[in-house]
């Protein structure tokens, strides 16, 4: 019955935030994606002429070579693109269940840790409020966005980047470091809370799998000035985004918490039943 109840909390809250945070990126990022994304048509279309280009220029030789004059006759001119969900009610949609799903896990994660973290420090769940919610908010958003922004930002279409599973490896590490540093912190004992501080370091030495120059090096330079001037607002929209959405699940999870303890009261018939 109680596993039910946290389930079925974690997924109320999970919603709820994956809602907002869907609606705050339709307000402030997706319009950002979509103009840099004008841009990635731009860098098509050109990428497509230029290549037309040199097809012309192999006609006019091919006189002179007849049998290098079909060599591109095998070339697909028209490659299929990947799948991709078409912008408005679709893209939306499928961007609100991600989000809602993520935002599921990560609820029942915080329930779990702030639960676990009330019976160490001795805490009564009953007494979980508001401020206890902020503060596993700020803990989140540390740990899942701000560590892992330092050393691998948000990125918009066209901007180069390194090998996806190195990207997602330092990901990890970032996080896991972070999560470790800021509980030994707060948890460790005195002969090694000293030592916490160096796992915050850690991601940050061994460093972020990010390309050699500048994310825009190979478009031309007006394009690529407008596109650095779209990625630095797309930090802080997505730092925005995450803060609103990092609130909403820390507050969200004090309060099925509370309701928890305060539902199981009268089965437990103690003041402060266990989770």
């Amino acid at each position: 019955m109680l596993f039910r109840q946290i389930v079925l909390f974690a997924v109320l809250v999970g919603a709820s935030a994956g809602l907002v945070l869907t609606l705050v990126e339709a307000w402030q990022v997706i319009p950002i994606i979509h103009s840099a994304e004008r841009y990635e048509g731009v860098a098509t279309a050109d990428a497509h002429a230029d290549h037309a280009a040199a097809h012309v220029h192999d006609h006019g030789a091919a006189s002179a070579a007849p049998e290098a004059s079909h060599q591109h006759a095998g070339h697909d001119h028209h490659s299929a693109d990947e799948w991709a969900p078409e912008n408005g009610i679709e893209r939306t949609a499928y961007t609100l269940l991600s989000n809602v799903l993520t935002a599921i896990g990560f609820a029942l994660l915080v329930i779990v840790a702030m639960t676990a973290s009330a019976r160490r420090q001795g805490v009564e769940l009953s007494r979980f409020n508001w401020r206890y919610g902020l503060v596993w908010g700020i803990v989140g958003y540390a740990v899942f966005w701000i560590a892992p922004a330092l050393g691998l930002p948000p990125e918009i279409p066209l901007a180069a980047t390194g090998p996806l599973e190195a990207r997602q490896l330092w990901w990890l590490l970032a996080v896991v470091c972070t999560g470790a540093g800021l509980a030994g912190l707060v948890y460790g004992s005195p002969s090694w809370r000293w030592a916490a501080p160096f796992l915050l370091l850690v991601p940050h030495v061994v460093g972020a799998p990010r390309p050699p120059g500048p994310a825009f090096a190979d478009q031309p330079p007006e394009i690529a000035a407008q596109l650095e001037r779209l990625a630095s607002q797309f930090i802080g929209a997505t730092a925005f985004a995450n803060a609103v959405f990092w609130l909403i699940l820390g507050l969200g999870a004090a309060w099925a918490i509370s309701r928890i303890v305060a539902d199981d009261v009268p089965h437990a018939g103690t003041e402060s039943p266990s989770l």
